[in-house]
């Protein structure tokens, strides 16, 4: 290696304006990320950097992240360069650097580069031996001393000895490339920082360091670099938390808007009449004065049977499964009867009247439709009649007043109220999916306030733990297809780093509907355009769409997919407005997202489906639930109204759309209760 002279400060500043670079004030490292202007290929003669900050060291595990205006995850420009700078200064004699990084890499030394790592793959790669050398060039290896951390897959590295005056310090910039393409193959590097280190081993010594102008020395061995690489990756955290409040910020006004129209809807909606508290129940708050009359009001419909009385759930309801509910239950019924609430029984259907009388066999339409002999009225219109058992079951349950408790409830004792440690274990345990420490048991024993068990729910909720103990649940409601496989994010979805952040940042739920609606961002690196991606799909956004009615609307429209649903009302034309929506145009539906009618009714048979969409048929944008709230409704609160995926997303969260409210708070009291209040929390 030639011998490193350090050169007067004036020349360095000289340097440094030459390739805009400009050292940072005291001992740190100066990063800077540029991506403006740079070659498909070989080092840029001048560039400008886009951002900057500080490291303690030449050691770079991570960079943060680029967020758009309005603060989701977007992609890097490809290739971005990646410059660090710093004045060190180094004793006289001839020392070792090693230079590490993934993508090609420089080291320069006051202007002169000493290290440079190629843009072509190393040799090895190039053999096709997984990156095994050579027998005979391992006496060119590195002799790296003890506690040397070795390079990790996928990192390049090449070392050599270099020759300092002392003195005078010297300047040191490190440049790598993150991304771009290999120009011989023509073949993309990946994206990724990897492990980028300037490492120094000082004459005569064995021991590695990582290269600093600071006083401070961090051994470049596995555990320091791990605590090293760790404390670097909380600070940038913070950075990106930092930068995605700012962009929130950016947009406050319009959501301070939709906030504003919430509660001025809110204010114009008659409040909710808190009911009175049945004897023998407790109340903390409102919610338990609820529960507690909707327990009391079907405790007094769930009397027990007498001995010889008939059971509803078990004696009744099979009864009904088996013979009725194939033509009398969901959304599509025949006759405009429903079978399967108490209510619609009694309110019967187009022709007959009150399916059930109670008390009155006779005047129950359902019972002369199972006794009748008429062959056009006997009920099940197909198949053999109901046995004489079946019909005296229902004879007897109807002369009993037709007993039809919501629930199948056998007891309704209270569970008394949990001692505070119970309370302290169940509360951490749902929320952050963790048992409670020691110090935070006996932070809890020594807090003797009336509303500890508040606070300690506040203090869960805002506990980063309860971000990563909800992502499972996330990615499961939100998940298309959990084999669409990214190696970069471990396998669980394009769109998972953008999830965690919302969580980690407790985003309100209609900005993070919002955000996820829109699809911008980067689609392979964290941003929630991932949630656009569905593999193997003739319309992928009908997917999504099917994703978002079940998830927030409570709308399952997967038999929607490819004809009109059997037992609910979703019709094919309603997904395909809702997917072209997404699509922000028109789209045809394809011959494959379609069943051939004629192939279901070879035979005679009479298929329960309909196809109402013909394959090549183009359906527009529109919002297909219109009982949940108006279009006309996105006009006034969507940010951006000639934006279909906006105007979706204003529909789907706006204070009009009861059902969205509903749906979500019944989803997080399936989540911390165990059941729904709607049991099928994605199906209602």
């Amino acid at each position: 290696m030639p011998l490193v002279t350090p050169r007067s400060f004036v020349t360095l500043l000289l340097l440094c304006c030459a390739s805009s670079v400009g050292l940072a004030a005291g001992p740190v490292v100066k990063v800077e990320i540029c991506e403006d202007n740079l070659p498909a290929k070989g080092w840029p003669e001048r560039v400008v950097a886009t951002e900057t900050y500080t490291e303690p060291a030449f050691g770079l595990a991570e960079l943060p992240q680029k967020y758009t205006g309005t603060g989701v995850r977007t992609d890097r420009a490809f290739p971005t360069l990646v410059r660090a700078s710093a004045s060190v200064a180094l004793p006289a004699g001839k020392h070792r650097l090693l230079l590490r990084s993934r993508g090609a890499a420089r080291l320069m030394v006051d202007g002169q580069t000493v290290l440079e790592t190629p843009f072509d793959q190393p040799r090895a790669f190039a053999l096709g031996n997984g990156g095994e050398l050579p027998v005979e060039e391992q006496a060119t290896f590195l002799d790296p001393g003890p506690g040397y951390r070795f390079a990790p897959p996928g990192n390049r590295e090449v070392w050599g000895e270099v020759e300092f005056a002392g003195g005078a310090p010297v300047t040191v910039v490190l440049e790598t490339l993150v991304g771009g393409v290999e120009p011989k193959s023509k073949k993309p590097f990946r994206p990724e920082l990897g492990e980028t280190v300037v490492a120094l081993q000082l004459a005569g010594s064995r021991v590695w360091t990582l290269l600093t102008p600071g006083a401070s020395k961090t051994l470049y061995t596995d555990v320091s670099w791990a605590d090293y690489a760790g404390a670097q990756r909380a600070r940038i955290a913070a950075m990106n938390t930092a930068a995605r409040a700012a962009r929130r910020a950016a947009g406050a006004a319009y959501w301070d808007r939709r906030r504003a129209a919430a509660r001025d809807w809110l204010a114009a909606t008659p409040e909710e009449k808190v009911p009175a508290l049945p004897a023998g129940f407790p109340a903390h708050n409102a919610i338990d004065r609820f529960l507690a009359a909707r327990i009391a009001g079907v405790a007094a419909d769930s009397a027990p049977p007498k001995p010889d009385g008939v059971d509803f759930y078990r004696d009744v309801r099979p009864i009904l499964e088996a013979s009725c509910y194939s033509c009398h239950q969901g959304a599509k019924v025949k006759g405009g009867l429903r079978l399967d609430t108490r209510a619609a029984a009694l309110h019967g259907g187009e022709n007959d009247g009150p399916a059930l009388a109670p008390g009155r066999p006779d005047a129950s339409a359902l019972f002369k439709r199972i006794t009748s002999t008429d062959p056009d009225e006997v009920m099940p219109a197909k198949g053999d009649p109901l046995p004489a058992r079946d019909i005296a079951t229902l004879k007897r349950w109807i002369e009993a007043g037709a007993p039809w408790p919501e629930f199948p409830v056998t007891s309704f004792t209270l569970t008394p109220l949990s001692d505070d440690l119970t309370f302290l274990r169940r509360v951490t345990l749902d929320v952050v999916g963790v048992v409670p420490s020691e110090a935070e048991i006996a932070a809890f024993a020594a807090d003797r306030s009336p509303d500890r068990r508040a606070r300690v729910i506040d203090r869960l909720l805002a506990d980063p733990r309860a971000a990563d103990h909800e992502m499972g649940y996330w990615l499961e409601v939100l998940a298309e297809n959990p084999n669409l496989i990214n190696p970069t994010l471990n396998n669980t979805g394009p769109f998972r780093w953008w999830l965690h952040e919302s969580l980690v940042d407790r985003k309100p739920l209609d900005l993070f509907v919002t955000e996820l609606v829109r699809l911008e961002g980067s689609e392979r690196f964290g941003g929630p355009a991932g949630f656009g991606v569905a593999s193997q799909n003739d319309v992928p956004l009908a997917a999504k769409g099917i994703i978002l009615g079940s998830a927030f609307l409570g709308v399952e429209m997967k038999c929607a997919r490819c004809h009109d649903a059997p037992t609910h009302s979703s019709k094919q034309r309603d997904l395909v407005q809702l997917a072209a929506m997404l699509e922000t145009k028109p789209l045809k539906v394809p011959a494959t997202s379609s069943v051939v009618m004629d192939h279901l009714r070879l035979g005679g048979r009479q298929p329960m489906i309909e196809v109402t969409l013909s394959p090549g048929t183009s359906v527009a944008p529109a919002w297909p639930f219109a009982s949940f709230c108006d279009e006309a409704t996105a006009a006034a609160l969507a940010e951006h109204p000639d934006q279909t995926r906006d105007r979706l997303a204003a529909l789907i969260t706006a204070p009009q759309n009861e059902r969205f409210a509903q749906v979500m708070a019944n989803r997080i009291w399936e989540r911390f209760m165990g059941r729904g209040l709607v049991a099928t929390v994605g199906d209602w």
